[in-house]
């Protein structure tokens, strides 16, 4: 018992170290120069000679390991409604100390996204490691799974930065909200955290052979979306309130990295109706909560990035 309450205290730690990269990332975005997506080289660039970017890239990488360590050896019931929690602190600080507005149809979706995070945590089954096991040897031996995941994220990413990219016409014109670019950063993000698991799994099964898990597709899967995704975070952050981008992220990501699995791992939506229910719930919360958002910001929105004058001439 004390076992797992100190892998889950290490699991809260990890994702909060996560989400403060967030809070930092957004602190870089008013210092940048205004960034484009249809700039790709000049977006990484500009990322990567940025101390303070960098120093929030290194604290959310410490993030990402502890969650790997932490989350190995707990079950998804107990991951997802740690994920929670550290998303509805990352939203509480930005709505009380950067002054970002949220309204009550904004605060019902975030609601109804965490509900759905911790349904989808609870349907998970005891003997989901086993089938991942077996079936990511399949997926070694046929590319199409892979690429069945993998393109429509490449997709929606890309098109979310081309809209994102067009020139508002008007004085009324309005920017997308956070909800458009969380999408496609959060299906980028959860397809990279199928790639950690993959490797994990290779990891395990080949005795903890480094060489074995270089020769899998899943290390370059995970550092290819993850750049996508990172990108993508930057040039919203310097568009979108933080509260929305995050939420959006967190909760695309962690739904597109079930339905990654599901197709790289052979891991089947539960068969028992419990777990079926909570998953098909949680799910279909997931959904109303998104179709729920505003798709532009208001004008009144606040908390908006230092970088205001950079934002107005990405319009």
């Amino acid at each position: 018992m004390g076992h797992d309450l100190g892998y889950a205290a290490l699991a809260l730690l990890a994702t909060s170290t996560y989400y403060v990269a967030f809070v930092v990332f957004r602190t870089a975005a008013g210092r940048m120069p205004p960034l484009r997506g249809s700039r790709p080289f000049h977006v990484a660039w500009t990322m990567l000679t940025d101390p303070v970017w960098f120093g929030g890239g290194l604290l959310l990488f410490a993030g990402l390991a502890g969650e790997v360590v932490a989350f190995e050896a707990l079950p998804l019931a107990v991951v997802q409604p740690v994920f929670a929690v550290s998303l509805v602190l990352l939203v509480i600080y930005a709505v009380w100390v950067l002054g970002e507005r949220m309204s009550p149809r904004e605060w019902t979706s975030v609601a109804l996204f965490v509900v759905a995070t911790v349904l989808v945590g609870l349907s998970a089954g005891e003997g989901s490691a086993a089938t991942a096991d077996r079936g990511w040897r399949h997926t070694l031996a046929d590319p199409w799974p892979m690429l069945a995941v993998t393109l429509p994220a490449v997709v929606v990413a890309g098109l979310v930065w081309l809209v994102g990219d067009r020139r508002s016409g008007g004085r009324h014109a309005r920017r997308l909200a956070g909800v458009a670019y969380g999408i496609g950063a959060g299906a980028c993000a959860g397809l990279a955290e199928a790639g950690i698991r993959g490797m994990a799994l290779v990891f395990d099964a080949s005795g903890h052979d480094v060489a074995a898990v270089l020769n899998s597709p899943y290390p370059y899967l995970t550092l290819g979306l993850a750049a996508l995704a990172l990108g993508q975070l930057q040039v919203a952050l310097q568009r979108c309130r933080l509260a929305i981008i995050a939420t959006v992220l967190t909760v695309i990501g962690r739904s597109y990295l079930v339905l990654a699995s599901t197709v790289l791992f052979h891991e089947g939506w539960p068969s028992d109706p419990g777990p079926f229910a909570l998953r098909t719930t949680g799910f279909v919360l997931g959904l109303a909560a998104l179709l729920n958002f505003p798709r532009h910001e208001r004008r009144d929105s606040g908390g908006r990035p230092d970088g205001r004058r950079a934002v107005r001439q990405l319009q």
